[in-house]
């Protein structure tokens, strides 16, 4: 009888035991179904992809979904270019599930990292809600801007109004860099564009921000949610409760933390543009050289200085055009119209003149390099701080040396030379 009792109490504590786990295991009426998660995107391989990207990743274990609100999207058309060049981009708040959008960003082997938001479930289910309204066709659109309005500060916004401000006031603090630090570290392994954004970010890029405002790249933006604290009930809560990576991208190296350091090449660059021209004028002003070597060295000038005026003057034509037909904000007040001279596009018809030896072409070039050599010189003195300041020394060392190469060229050219046998044009 004993035995029964004791084999009986066993069998009753082993299925308690099992009950319990049962329990446990099983979900609570009373769970919270929603997980609201950040979704930070690496840098791709095409320009537009260099800058990573930002979503809202919404799991509702309930209705058995799991929704990805996408602020960067566009339609590619014709329209396009125009829009951009203008600064008017019209861009979208789409939807779509999260086993697509993982199989888009890691055929791209783009690195894909998600950041577990702690919200209680009444916030969480307000956030979906304005995603949700947000995402009609009447609400969706936005004009973007790279800076200010664009797929990350979409989500800062949203995920700010969620946490009652907390995210803003946690990121007054100085920012790590400018937006032209950022923007050219980000760029700093596909050199056309770095170099195309150094030239045309102006001065307002290069104004001290704080971390609010550097959270238009989305890296930074990971790391200002994983800086957050919120005060709950039961005590101080990270506002990032899990961080993982979903796709890790293997072979692509990560951005840099800094800018590159690229002064001295760009010096070494413009030397070299300044002396081949010198070269050049050395070779067709030395009377020691026999005639056909001069004539060549003129001819060779001629094309070179009309190359050169047709680069040069189209930048300076492009910021000028940017400051006054665009939206583009950040390429207002571009002191580098002053390294990129848009006067000398002149150069590309009187070049073509100076290598069929006529003297009014040579002289109207020495007037048009003279008057850009004076530009770029101004330039410099406007480090002294008569304006606002602009970082652009790397631009200063390049294109000093090249003006001063080609106006010395010029100097040392004689008026007639090759061509002093050919009417005067």
């Amino acid at each position: 009888m004993v035995r029964r009792r004791v084999l009986a109490a066993l069998v009753g504590a082993v299925l308690s035991a099992a009950a319990g786990v049962a329990r446990a295991e099983a979900p609570s009426p009373t769970a919270d179904p929603l997980t609201v998660h950040v979704l930070t995107f690496g840098p791709g391989d095409h320009p537009f992809f260099k800058f990573g990207h930002d979503a809202i990743w919404i799991r509702d274990a309930e209705a058995r979904t799991d929704k990805v609100y996408n602020f960067g999207t566009f339609a590619f058309s014709p329209r396009v270019i125009v829009d951009f060049l203008h600064g008017r981009m019209t861009y979208w708040l789409s939807v779509s599930s999260l086993p697509i959008t993982l199989d888009s960003y890691q055929r791209e082997n783009r690195t894909i990292d998600a950041q577990e938001l702690t919200l209680p479930p009444a916030v969480k289910r307000a956030l979906q809600a304005r995603l949700e309204v947000n995402a009609r066709p009447e609400n969706r659109a936005y004009l973007y801007d790279y800076f200010r309005d664009n797929c990350a500060t979409r989500v800062r916004d949203v995920v700010d109004a969620a946490v009652g401000g907390a995210l803003r006031a946690s990121a007054q603090a100085p920012a790590r860099l400018t937006l032209r630090q950022q923007a050219l570290r980000m760029t700093a392994d596909y050199w056309p564009l770095y170099v195309a954004l150094d030239i045309v970010l102006g001065p307002d890029t290069d104004r001290p921000i704080d971390r609010w405002a550097e959270m238009f790249i989305p890296q930074e933006l990971a790391r200002g949610l994983a800086a957050v604290t919120l005060e709950t009930p039961e005590g101080p809560r990270p506002l990032v409760k899990e961080a993982r990576t979903l796709y890790p991208a293997p072979g692509r190296p990560p951005p840099l933390e800094t800018p590159p350091a690229r002064g001295p090449r760009c010096f070494a660059a413009g030397a070299m543009v300044g002396l081949m021209f010198l070269a050049l004028g050395l070779g067709a002003s030395r009377s020691r050289l026999p005639r056909a070597a001069r004539v060549a060295c003129r001819v060779a000038l001629g094309i070179a200085l009309a190359v050169w005026g047709l680069l040069t003057g189209f930048v300076g034509g492009f910021l000028v055009y940017a400051w006054v037909f665009t939206d583009h904000v950040v390429a207002h007040h571009n002191q580098n119209i002053l390294l990129f001279a848009p006067w000398a596009v002149a150069l590309l018809p009187l070049g073509v003149g100076v290598a069929l030896g006529g003297r009014r072409s040579l002289r109207a070039v020495r007037a048009i390099t003279t008057a850009a050599l004076a530009a770029a010189v101004a330039a410099l003195l406007l480090k002294l701080g008569f304006v606002r300041h602009q970082e652009n020394v790397r631009l200063l060392a390049f294109a000093l040396p090249a003006w001063l190469g080609v106006r010395a060229a010029l100097a040392s050219f004689p008026d007639a030379g090759a061509g002093a046998n050919r009417p005067d044009r």
